[in-house]
């Protein structure tokens, strides 16, 4: 035997690295050096296994959208514009060298994970992306109409009757179209809405609802009493009062077909922005605020400020933000179930038409 051999044990029993003799750990696998008896039978050295070096490979994926390069492996969208981008082989991604994802965006890096889609979850830009669409969808519909409306009357202004309030609800009635139609393009999961397919659930929900369509209706009874009080002490300063007894004597005096028609329409467009306020703008901002309180407020606020733009009425603006606030009070009562509101706000719309006309 050589003193090379004389020097070391034969090797590690755990990784099978010659270890000198002196020596109390593996300075391989770092674990204690057991000395075989020379009547043991020393067991097969396990083979030791390097890493292969993989090759490094960059991923270079042009947008069909927009034009951008998108360097990131795991995104499968644009983060500018959210277009599908074209899938990485499954052999070249075994090739490819990990190395942390970074977006440049606004002259900042952001990681890439903040831009996945998630099939159950809006994250912040894909959200409002979506939102801002449906806003967009609503304001052509409505000046579309609007101006059609115009040039078939006289001068500026709109008659007031009841063909005008059935063909008024018809950009409320499109705004859902979009996130319904872009959740199924992505084949994302509906409960990113908060539809859920939980029987259990969809009973709260319903449940939930019509207690908030009671609670809505004694809002707007209690709102009303208070218009008609501040016209009998003066101060109905924008004219209120007179604006409702219009609308309801309208609906009074119409033919039961049209206010039928009416009520189906006015209930698909509750239910429409339940979908976009509730299910994709309440949602989206939850990512952000992390705070219930600060979500149902700001989805309020942006609502009565955008219908004060739409309908110039300052009036409207508080009945709005009240009714918006009661049903985020019962979206989150509901732990984002969208059976609650979307119950709520047709019910309400509903029981309102029913209580005027009869």
């Amino acid at each position: 035997m050589s003193k090379d051999n004389e020097k070391k044990i034969k090797y590690c029993v755990y990784c099978g690295v010659d270890v000198e003799k002196n020596k109390t750990y593996c300075p391989n696998c770092g674990k204690l050096i057991i000395k075989l008896n020379s009547s043991e039978t020393p067991a097969e050295p396990r083979p030791i296994h390097k890493p292969v070096s993989m090759q490094r490979v960059e991923i270079s994926r042009k947008c069909p959208g927009c034009g951008s390069i998108v360097t990131s492996t795991i995104l499968e969208q644009c983060p500018i514009c959210n277009a599908t981008l074209e899938k990485i082989p499954e052999v070249k991604k075994i090739a490819i060298q990990k190395k942390p994802g970074l977006i440049f965006t606004d002259k900042k890096l952001e990681p890439e994970q903040k831009f996945i889609l998630k099939k159950d979850k809006w994250n912040l830009k894909e959200g409002l992306n979506i939102f801002g669409t449906c806003i967009y969808v609503y304001i052509i519909a409505f000046f579309l109409i609007y101006f059609l409306l115009v040039f078939q009357g006289e001068g500026d202004s709109i008659e007031q009757n009841i063909q005008m309030l059935i063909i008024s609800q018809i950009p409320e009635m499109l705004i859902a179209i979009y996130p319904i139609y872009y959740i199924l393009s992505k084949n994302h999961n509906y409960s990113k809405l908060g539809f859920f397919k939980d029987s259990k659930k969809v009973l709260i929900g319903i449940f939930i609802g019509v207690i908030g369509a009671i609670s809505l209706i004694l809002l707007n009874l209690f709102y009303n009493s208070l218009i008609s009080y501040l016209a009998e002490i003066g101060l109905d300063i924008f004219d209120m009062e007179t604006e409702i007894i219009i609308q309801n004597q309208i609906i009074r005096d119409a033919d039961f077909i049209y206010v039928f028609l009416l009520i189906v329409l006015i209930a698909i467009g509750a239910a429409s922005l339940e979908i976009v306020y509730r299910g994709v703008l309440h949602n989206t901002l939850k990512q952000k605020f992390r705070n219930d309180v600060y979500t149902i407020l700001s989805v309020a606020l942006i609502y009565s400020i955008f219908i004060i733009f739409i309908y110039p009425n300052p009036a409207y603006f508080l009945l709005n933000f009240l009714g918006f606030v009661v049903l985020g009070i019962l979206w989150e009562l509901s732990d984002g179930n969208i059976y609650s509101t979307l119950i709520a706000s047709v019910f309400y719309n509903i029981l309102l038409i029913v209580l005027i006309y009869f």
